[in-house]
């Protein structure tokens, strides 16, 4: 009968859409990935998917397969995890992926000797990547203070609430001097924004609509960056959409370098969290590190 490995193949074929996409992730040969599906469908009599030139798409088989697939890797990591906490043994390596330097500062390298220490047997890997996630490419363990468009894009991913926040708009006194009064969201229309390279696009704000609905808004800009926001935004360069809670805009707002715009059409309640795989998520190496880091919110 077919084995835990065949069914894992097969469930990340069906997110990730490709049998190159798998083989990337698997580390293995295009042919190689293209013989465990066939074996397995071999050993279950039906085929799961229908294939044309261009895609693989589920049959009705296929789709419920998915679905029992899916909880018996479940139990079977469930248990694994379990026979490494009742022998002591939480070992391996956990590849954390952030998207901002900034957040493992804060949230991260503090603990992460204590955890260490608590976890000796436990490696972590920190890598951060100031760009769009994609699973197809970015092979981590933790997607660690990422926005809601991750769990959009790979419905099969977990997550956790790491904090809720208001997302806000700010600039400094000598740029808001030296501009039109600001006093409706027309009137940024006038104005120049500093721009989140990676954003899509780049000078696009954020913002709540007279509804309570987020919206957003296109203006001028002639910067465009990955880093560096709220030190241009106090320069006086333009107007940024940041997080209210995010520690240079505390630090901005508290010495008076930066002040806030229109807070009436900030978007409230906006939260960051933590994603980690489904297929994987119960392992205990990981289950550990995010229990862990999320014990420590308080002392963010």
């Amino acid at each position: 009968m077919f084995k835990i490995e065949q069914l894992k193949i097969f469930i990340s074929l069906t997110e990730l859409g490709t049998m190159t996409a798998v083989a990337n992730h698997y580390q293995l040969s295009v042919m190689a990935v293209s013989k465990k599906i066939a074996l397995l469908e071999k050993e279950i009599g039906q085929p799961l998917f229908c294939r044309t030139r261009r895609s693989l798409t589920l049959t009705e088989f296929g789709v419920g397969f998915k679905d029992k697939a899916r909880q018996v890797i479940a139990q079977c990591d469930n248990l694994s995890s379990w026979v490494e906490e009742e022998n002591g043994t939480i070992n391996g390596t956990v590849k954390v992926l952030c998207q901002a330097p900034e957040m493992l500062h804060e949230t991260i390298i503090p603990w992460l000797a204590d955890f260490l220490k608590l976890y000796p047997n436990i490696k972590v890997d920190l890598d951060v990547k100031e760009a769009i996630i994609d699973l197809n490419t970015d092979h981590y363990d933790v997607f660690w203070g990422v926005s809601d468009y991750l769990g959009e894009h790979f419905s099969n991913l977990k997550r956790r609430t790491l904090w809720t926040c208001d997302y806000g708009l700010f600039a400094s006194p000598a740029y808001l001097e030296n501009n039109p009064s600001i006093n409706t969201i027309d009137d940024l229309n006038h104005h120049t924004v500093i721009g989140y390279l990676h954003n899509q696009p780049n000078n696009i704000i954020i913002y709540q609509s007279a509804s309570g609905e987020p919206t957003h808004k296109i203006l001028n800009n002639r910067i465009n960056t990955v880093t560096g926001l709220v030190e241009l935004a106090i320069s006086g360069l333009g107007i940024i959409n940041a997080a209210s809670d995010d520690l240079k805009v505390k630090r901005a707002l508290k010495n008076e370098s930066l002040k806030p715009i229109l807070t009436k059409h900030w978007c409230t309640n906006i939260s960051t969290y933590v994603y980690y795989h489904q297929v994987r998520g119960e392992q205990a190496k990981v289950r550990a590190f995010i229990d862990y880091f999320l014990a420590q919110k308080m002392n963010w």
